[in-house]
């Protein structure tokens, strides 16, 4: 099966060609396409939890659902894990090509179904009250409560996706998340000042990035080389300054991660903007664990550069036009 992960633009091409937008006709055909190997079991669509937060911003009602009905038939409900969940099982497998332990890395479950998996049952609901369904319609088959029980949770998960701001509200949420953007912003223009303050450049622009990022992840990697009796402060005796980029590649959502952060970073004239938060967590996961990942210029640019397809089989696009061609030639 052909995994192909849309960026929230690019599932808006396929929302406005399916609702007959003008600006949408030349995603047509991907959009028969991607219908046609969805429908097969060819290819699987997943999302992720920014596909489910940028869908949910959207305050107005129509054009939420016209993004979420297109979401809803491709996904099929396949969804994908956070990078943080998977990022454990990453840092132990970087530990054993290094150290030769942990003896069992541990495993995550990268795909799934609905929201509970991207949310790691994060997201509940009220399960099914059998009794009271017996109690109101007794005449129907026991047989048929497998397939009740599946079209309710069915039915639940596309209300979820279809949830807009104020159902956040009502859930005592704040769906404006510009805060944290800003902060994320914040923090790496923090970083791109430090680079042009001590005049970095080349491979030192890549170690204070990979750096930076060693720290960010120091409790997920603490807890893995308690694991295997190394403490902070040994592993970064053992590592050195030399070693901080290898481990860190050594991740590969990090390593993608990092690309994206050290073209973004190397280049001062172009601004960080608040929307670069959600795909610098969002864009690496589907980078290394999904066959097609369709995004912006930019990122394509930058993803392109940084040899992802070589290193981990992914092909990145610009276009969802050009999803027709390659679930054309990908074999059934």
């Amino acid at each position: 099966m052909l995994r192909v992960y849309l960026d929230q633009n690019k599932w808006i091409d396929l929302a406005r060609a399916a609702t007959g937008h003008s600006s949408g006709a030349r995603y047509v055909d991907a959009l028969n396409a991607a219908r046609a190997a969805a429908a097969a079991g060819t290819a699987s669509f997943p999302l992720d939890m920014f596909r489910y937060a940028e869908t949910g911003k959207r305050a107005n009602e129509r054009s939420r659902n016209d993004v979420a009905d297109v979401m809803i038939e491709l996904s099929r409900q396949h969804t994908m894990a956070l990078g943080r969940d998977i990022l454990p099982a990453e840092v132990d497998g970087a530990l054993k090509v290094r150290y030769g332990r942990p003896g069992q890395p541990r495993q995550v479950e990268v795909f799934g179904v609905g929201a509970r998996h991207v949310t790691k049952e994060g997201v509940t609901w009220p399960e099914l009250d059998e009794s009271k369904l017996r109690a109101a319609a007794g005449d129907i088959p026991e047989r048929h409560y497998p397939e009740i029980q599946k079209i309710y949770t069915r039915l639940i998960e596309e209300q979820v996706l279809r949830a807009g701001p104020e159902v956040v509200r009502a859930a005592g949420l704040n769906p404006d998340t510009r805060h944290i953007d800003q902060q994320y912003v914040d923090y790496e223009n923090m970083i791109g000042s430090e680079i042009r303050a001590r005049g970095l450049a080349g491979d030192m622009i890549d170690l204070a990035v990979r750096a930076s990022d060693l720290g960010d992840i120091r409790t997920a990697v603490t807890e893995a080389l308690n694991r295997v009796g190394l403490t902070w402060e040994e592993f970064l005796e053992d590592l050195g300054p030399g070693g901080v980029v290898g481990f860190m590649d050594d991740l590969p959502i990090r390593y993608v991660t990092n690309v994206m952060r050290s073209a973004k970073l190397r280049q001062a004239e172009q601004k960080w903007e608040l929307n670069d938060f959600n795909d610098i967590l969002a864009l690496p996961v589907a980078a290394v664990y999904c066959d097609v990942v369709v995004t912006e210029a930019q990122w394509e640019h930058r993803l392109t550069q940084g040899k992802i397809e070589a290193r981990y089989g992914t092909k990145v696009l610009r276009s969802v036009a050009d999803l027709a061609d390659i679930l054309a030639a990908s074999p059934n």
